[in-house]
């Protein structure tokens, strides 16, 4: 079991590229035919996506960009003994994927995942998706966009650069719609918090490893960051899986005296509790 110091922080937008905000371009569909003579919207949110990372699409390239904070020794330490105790194989069956980023090395890999900021495209949504084809060219194009933030980054410093990015490549009509989003999260091992966690987890007979943050996100930042500066973190000894998936479960009520329900998971936050007073 994996006890976490702290999450990543996330910013939720979207970019459209619209004729009515461009100028160019249909200010309603048209037929595709007309493309010949007729800027296309949807081809202009594709170029100015295209400035945002590098040609792989793994390094972010967005000018002025906050600069994330290096891993620290007792970091790379934690994500070495972790790495060493969980399965690469399993976790590529479970994730579906055959490689990880530039054929890194498992260890390598974690120490990237913990590390860097990224900018994800969650969907894109223009014109005609639905079966067969619909020739129209249309004037409005979206992408559905979150960036992971580690600390030393804010999410507004990350969105005001990625608008004055925008601007400066000649894209300052492509809207920038922020839906939500918070900085990062950390908390230190030595923490009291943390530190009732491992105890209770050693005491329930688990051998748990200490991991730098959640590659995902959660609002920690409002106890960690200012006025509080207060320890956050995570705990429960429930059994659940598949964050955010169609088959994401919580075991409700346990046949199998090693895994346990909802009632072991609720008496496991009293026990917490108790352990911190």
């Amino acid at each position: 079991m994996t006890v976490s110091l702290g999450a990543k922080g996330v910013v939720e937008l979207e970019l459209v590229s619209s004729g009515e905000k461009w100028g160019r371009g249909p200010a309603k569909d048209i037929h595709s035919s007309l493309k010949a003579m007729v800027d296309s919207p949807a081809w202009r949110l594709i170029k100015a996506l295209d400035t945002l990372v590098s040609e792989d699409g793994n390094t972010i390239t967005i000018d002025g960009y906050p600069k994330p904070r290096p891993l620290s020794a007792e970091e790379r330490a934690m994500i070495a003994q972790a790495s060493r105790r969980r399965s690469e194989e399993r976790s590529k069956k479970s994730l579906s994927v055959a490689h990880w980023i530039d054929d890194l090395p498992w260890v390598q890999a974690n120490e990237r995942l913990e590390s860097q900021p990224t900018v994800n495209i969650q969907g894109l949504v223009g014109g005609y998706t639905g079966p067969g084809g619909k020739t129209i060219l249309p004037h409005r194009a979206a992408a559905k966009i979150d960036l992971r933030l580690v600390p030393d980054m804010k999410k507004d410093d990350a969105v005001a650069a990625l608008r004055a990015h925008l601007t400066a490549r000649g894209f300052g009509d492509i809207e920038v719609n922020v839906t939500g989003g918070y900085d990062p999260t950390s908390t230190p091992a030595s923490a009291r918090l943390i530190q009732a966690q491992l105890a209770l987890l050693k005491r329930a007979g688990i051998d748990p490893v200490l991991w730098p943050r959640n590659a995902g996100s959660y609002p920690g930042y409002v106890f960690t960051g200012e006025p509080l500066k207060l320890p956050a973190g995570h705990f429960g000894l429930g059994y659940g899986a598949n964050a955010h998936a169609p088959d994401e479960y919580q075991l409700i009520e346990s046949k199998n005296e090693k895994l346990n329900g909802l009632n072991e998971l609720v008496r496991s936050y009293v026990d917490y509790l108790y352990a911190l007073a």
